[in-house]
């Protein structure tokens, strides 16, 4: 529920924002996400004891000319409504929303040793191919018996292990016999 009443501010700031500053209205989103997220400030959100006013007055008016007026007033109309815990969730959708329009995509490589560039790009044209997107692939620390790939955004995810390999190599030669 709270993911649907996201993407309708979400849609409201991008209807309002021209696409080319969208990038940077997310910058502050995710500076104002860090900050809600504080312990204390969390907490004062999530308070019934404090009105929509008073939240109002502590978060978001001393923000009121250091931010994108659009994006104030946005957030003041979040206030007035209690749902000021929305602009995480509001700030992902945007940040979603904002791949889509570039058709631009970030995704993870594990491997069980570092894969040279060429490799990365290798597999980066592969999936632009297959996706129709942009996908810049990252190597992650993490280990793994294999080869992993995935860009989460858009739902890919294809991995070899060699233990796997190996077992299925074994079931089939079973399976023959």
């Amino acid at each position: 529920m709270d993911e649907l009443i996201a993407k309708r501010y979400a849609k409201a700031l991008m209807e309002l924002v021209p696409s080319k500053e969208l990038a940077d209205q997310i910058k502050v989103l995710r500076q104002i996400k860090q900050t809600a997220e504080r312990p204390e400030i969390a907490e004062l959100i999530a308070s019934p004891l404090i009105g929509n006013k008073e939240k109002s007055a502590l978060l978001v008016e001393p923000l009121k000319g250091k931010i994108d007026d659009r994006l104030y007033r946005l957030l003041e109309l979040m206030s007035e409504k209690g749902r000021l815990d929305l602009v995480g969730t509001m700030t992902e959708i945007l940040a979603f929303e904002l791949k889509k329009l570039n058709n631009k995509f970030e995704g993870t490589v594990e491997a069980d040793e570092t894969l040279p560039k060429e490799e990365i790009k290798r597999l980066e044209r592969v999936l632009e191919e297959y996706s129709g997107a942009k996908i810049k692939l990252k190597q992650s620390d993490s280990k793994s018996d294999g080869l992993k790939v995935s860009v989460e955004d858009l739902g890919i995810e294809v991995s070899f292990s060699k233990s796997r390999v190996k077992s299925d190599l074994l079931e089939f030669i079973r399976r023959a016999l």
